[in-house]
């Protein structure tokens, strides 16, 4: 018979004593279960557990246990093996049919090792015999409470995967999202390395993404930002460092390469890598090796490099920014992503992809309002769209979005104008920088003057803008007489 308060204490952990058990912090949200045809042995079951803090429930024989079962859904269940009517068996199967997450424990006094194979085989968490240590069932109970704590991390962990990435699925049925799709096949099925260009905002971390996400070899998805980190910096973080190299080199530090070993590395914005650093890169590239900063030893690295760009890098290596041979070693497979406005027709289930994303599927974006936002130029391509439905879905208060939700300087549908070539009536054809002008003043016309989302639009910078402008302004030249 099991002692419940004078059980022998485990090697070097005496067991406290009673008055302690009861001065336990309280486990009111743990219930537990108690399926056992001994009634002297369920009562001292309760009593020990109940002190613990813990919620019990007893039952005499299976069917009566499975009615609790059903009515409470306890946590954990300790389970007597033989039972007068049902075998416990048969009662674990049906209770892990109803729930199963819950943690059973067999108790038994006809210990053999076939019970022991037949619990585990009908899906119990664990095995006790009678007559069993107080400490030994605490241990017991304790690990199957951590075991439903981890599968519970584990189910939000993910649940919140899945969201992000439903989140970050390609959508689209273009013929351009069709060719994108059949790319990162491709590029999934090797190792070569990968350049994806296109415009801010067209979802290169998205594809980089997919071509990952199929690479059922690599595990670590790592992203570093060229242009995010300080030049003074930079080498460090690619490459790591060794411990008092230079001032606030405290301790060693690995650098995002080896943290990337074994997976694959995102390169964002590799236009923006100073050039002293390119050559180092590109022998990482060749030797697939990397040195810490201060040390003498190579280190292998086994890394997919996927490097992402919205720069034109053949004209930075023609302007001698960026190096050729690096160019050709990042570029063994190009991946272009068009801008949104080459494939306005992915527009509306993007549309529909963001507000169920926002939780607004309710929301319904009329007819009229979705060819404005297909003859939009945006700028800022899918991330622009997206926040634009985000302001949207938040704004709005009826059941279909209007003009003002979707942008609030109402300038979504003033797409840059068109205009003519040749003058009307056959005049001369207009100057080079005329028809120049024309268009940087329908696109200030676009955003409200703003010349800073102007340059933007215009892939310039703010000062070529205002430098444009000013000679527009100025008086033309006095010509001299013939």
């Amino acid at each position: 018979m099991m002692r419940l308060y004078k059980a022998d204490p485990l090697p070097g952990k005496p067991s406290p004593p009673f008055s302690q058990m009861q001065s336990q912090p309280m486990r009111k949200s743990v219930n537990i279960l108690v399926v056992d045809d001994d009634k002297l042995f369920s009562t001292s079951l309760f009593d020990f557990l109940t002190a613990r803090g813990y919620g019990v429930h007893t039952a005499a024989s299976g069917r009566q246990g499975l009615k609790i079962f059903k009515e409470h859904q306890p946590s954990l269940v300790l389970l007597d093996q033989k039972l007068p009517d049902i075998p416990g068996l048969e009662v674990c199967q049906k209770v892990l049919e109803i729930n199963p997450q819950t943690k059973i424990i067999f108790i038994t006094a006809y210990a053999t090792i076939q019970y022991a194979v037949d619990a585990m085989q009908a899906g119990a968490f664990n095995y006790l015999s009678k007559p069993f240590e107080l400490d030994e069932l605490l241990i017991v109970i304790d690990l199957a409470l951590k075991n439903l704590k981890l599968e519970g991390q584990l189910k939000v962990s993910n649940y919140q995967r899945e969201q992000e990435r439903q989140k970050k699925k390609l959508v689209g049925s273009s013929e351009a999202m069709f060719r994108i799709r059949e790319q990162i096949k491709v590029a999934a099925q090797s190792e070569a390395t990968i350049l994806i260009t296109g415009q801010t905002g067209v979802g290169k971390n998205l594809v980089s993404r997919a071509i990952h996400e199929r690479q059922a070899n690599r595990e670590n998805f790592l992203t570093i930002n060229c242009s995010a980190i300080p030049e003074n910096l930079i080498e460090a973080e690619y490459f790591g460092h060794e411990r008092g190299v230079f001032t606030g080199a405290d301790f060693r530090r690995e650098g995002i390469f080896e943290l990337a070993d074994g997976g694959t590395l995102v390169l964002d914005e590799i236009g923006e890598i100073p050039t002293h650093l390119q050559s180092k890169l590109l022998a990482v590239l060749e030797d697939k090796s990397i040195r810490r900063i201060g040390s003498g030893r190579t280190i292998p690295v086994d890394v997919r490099i996927i490097a992402t760009t919205n720069r034109n890098l053949e004209e930075a290596i023609r302007s001698g920014r960026f190096r050729q041979d690096l160019y050709y070693r990042l570029a063994v497979f190009n991946l272009h992503i068009p801008p949104l406005r080459e494939h306005p027709e992915d527009i509306p289930a993007l549309a529909a992809h963001f507000l169920a994303q926002f939780g607004r599927k309710d929301l319904k974006i009329p007819e009229a309002q979705m060819k404005r936002m297909m003859r939009y130029a945006w700028p800022g391509n899918v991330r622009e769209l997206r926040n634009v439905i985000e302001r949207a879905s938040f704004l709005c208060r009826g059941s279909e979005i209007i003009p003002g939700d979707l942008l609030l300087d109402n300038n979504l549908n003033l797409a840059p104008q068109k205009f003519e070539i040749c003058r009307p009536g056959g005049d001369a054809i207009p100057t080079l920088h005329e028809v120049e002008m024309r268009h940087i003043h329908a696109v200030l016309e676009t955003y409200s003057g703003n010349k800073s989302r102007s340059a933007r639009a215009l892939g310039i910078s703010l000062s070529t803008l205002k430098r444009k402008l000013k000679s527009d302004s100025m008086p033309p030249a006095a010509s001299p007489e013939n």
